[in-house]
């Protein structure tokens, strides 16, 4: 009996240690690189929405809006500024990078007016930098043709990030 169990040892073959460890860096490396997919996720969303804020401020005939730090950078062609009131709204959204961009200093670039129900709103965005990017301290002003804001409407104003569609700030407001 002795003899046969010798024989089944010698019949039956083990993995090579060189192997061995070949395939436990193998296996350890598969599950690590599963692990941090798990964790942190494959990829990171490119179109999530910067987070920024505005203030407002009176100018001749209108309102001032100027933005804070964005988290991340926007170009002002991602940008849509809609203002609402009771009933109504409007939306500038043909501000491009190309309008507001210049090789130094300010650009001030007009949007148009739109009818804001009986109401005429002008939209001018300026960028302080001339880098078609939308940084602390630029700002939009509306500003009314032939009249003012009213003081008995509340009006909103909305920041929306184009290639998602969320707000990225909105503001209430009463005429001044």
């Amino acid at each position: 009996m002795r003899k046969m169990s010798w024989l089944v040892r010698i019949e039956s073959e083990a993995v090579s240690p060189v192997i061995a460890t070949i395939l436990l860096v193998g296996i350890t490396v598969v599950l690590a690189a599963t692990l941090y997919v798990m964790v942190f996720g494959f990829g990171t969303n490119t179109n999530t929405p910067p987070a920024a804020d505005i203030t407002k401020s009176s100018v001749q005939g209108g309102l001032k809006f100027t933005f804070t730090p964005f988290s991340k950078d926007t170009t002002w062609d991602k940008l849509t500024i809609i203002l609402t009131d009771d009933s109504n709204a409007i939306s500038f959204n043909n501000t491009t990078t190309a309008s507001m961009s210049r090789e130094s200093g300010t650009v001030t670039h007009c949007d148009g007016s739109r009818a804001l129900g009986t109401l005429i709103v002008w939209m001018n965005a300026t960028d302080l930098a001339g880098n078609g990017y939308v940084n602390q301290g630029d700002s939009f002003t509306l500003t009314t043709a032939g009249g003012q804001f009213l003081k008995s409407t509340t009006y909103s104003i909305f920041l929306v990030y184009k290639p998602t569609g969320d707000t990225i700030v909105s503001h209430d407001f009463n005429g001044d």
